[in-house]
């Protein structure tokens, strides 16, 4: 059924307006039609778009990546019921080991390797936390001491066993222990939009692009050549764009609190103190994978530049990362790490 669905929202673009940024009108002849197909996906559109393969194939390698990723949000849901899901493990907390889908089993591990990295700052056990505060309210109110106590207890990074964390071989089972909850916001996207790249190349594509929301990552030199246009949207408090990037063979996230292109992007609670961060407007980060990306902007979102650029040396490959930095009243403050080694658009 669901090839089926992706054909329908498949569209073949032959001129016009491919991506928001623009694509020239018409293509030179004997060179592959681009393709653009979009699916909903993780409370927003999933999209994929090729430059270089022929109809058939094109059609072929975008509906496969699709597919990959509308699984890959089931499985990820904290309430779903995806044999080997993130919401069977919820559910089956303090009932010992369970049996996971493989990816499932991959992606928590890179998750709780990051919640290590950031010292819990950030990590997939903050479903109690994001629930507490109910972050789909506008008019929320502040937890009380007791409620932040026991849901800050609830997301530490060892409350998840899994093999894989200590250094042991790889594994499929996970075990939850009772009062927490997984809540893979944060990096599941990043993981998606990397399975569908793998898929990509597998069906020997070598130009495009994948992006699930503020996630992309984009592969050879787009429609131009000389890479995949990323516009670093307005940001509260700002009139214009702060900047336009090329990517090539890079994941890139961003996150800031407002609104981009009609989704909402909600505050990020510090798993360590247990409230949403604050003095970051907006946070950009540029990775080889997106699955990296993603947790990083998040992360860093918590830790602010400071702390950021002192805990960014101790990654290899290292990334690229932008601030927007601010309170309540004046202009933001910008700051970066690595952020000139990021191709720009000349002005």
């Amino acid at each position: 059924m669901l090839p089926q669905i992706i054909s329908l929202l498949a569209i073949l673009l032959l001129s016009g307006d491919l991506l928001a940024q623009g694509v020239p009108s018409g293509e030179p002849e004997g060179r592959p039609l681009p393709l653009r197909m979009t699916l909903p996906a993780f409370g927003t559109d999933a999209e994929v778009e090729i430059r270089d393969l022929p109809p058939g194939a094109g059609e072929e390698a975008a509906t496969a990546a699709l597919h990959e990723i509308y699984e890959l949000a089931a499985l990820a849901d904290p309430d779903g019921d995806a044999p080997g899901g993130v919401g069977a493990l919820n559910r089956m907390a303090g009932k010992g080991p369970q049996t996971l889908d493989p990816r499932v089993a991959e992606l928590l591990l890179r998750s709780l390797q990051f919640c290590i990295w950031s010292q819990g700052a950030y990590g997939p056990l903050g479903g109690e936390l994001y629930r507490l505060w109910d972050l789909q309210q506008q008019n929320r109110s502040r937890p009380s001491p007791a409620e932040l106590r026991d849901a800050l207890g609830s997301a530490e990074c060892n409350r998840l066993g899994l093999p894989g964390v200590s250094g042991e071989g790889p594994g499929t089972k996970g075990q939850l222990i009772v009062g927490s909850r997984i809540d893979l916001r944060g990096i599941a996207r990043g993981f998606a939009v990397d399975r569908a790249m793998e898929i990509l190349v597998s069906h020997a594509s070598k130009n495009a692009l994948v992006e699930i929301g503020n996630v992309w990552r984009a592969m050879g030199g787009g429609p131009e050549g000389e890479g995949w246009l990323f516009t670093l949207s307005v940001a509260p408090g700002m009139q214009e764009p702060v900047d336009q990037i090329w990517l090539r063979d890079q994941a890139v996230v961003l996150h800031h609190e407002g609104t981009e292109a009609g989704e909402a992007f909600q505050p990020v609670i510090d798993q360590r103190t247990g409230v949403p961060a604050r003095g970051v407007i907006t946070v950009v980060t540029v990775t080889t994978q997106a699955v990296d990306a993603e947790p990083l902007a998040s992360i860093l979102f918590v830790f602010g530049h400071r702390e950021g650029q002192m805990r960014l040396g101790t990654l290899e490959p290292r990334p690229s990362v932008y601030w927007l930095l601010g309170g309540d009243e004046g202009l933001p403050l910008e700051a970066s790490y690595r952020w000139s080694s990021v191709a720009k658009v000349r002005r």
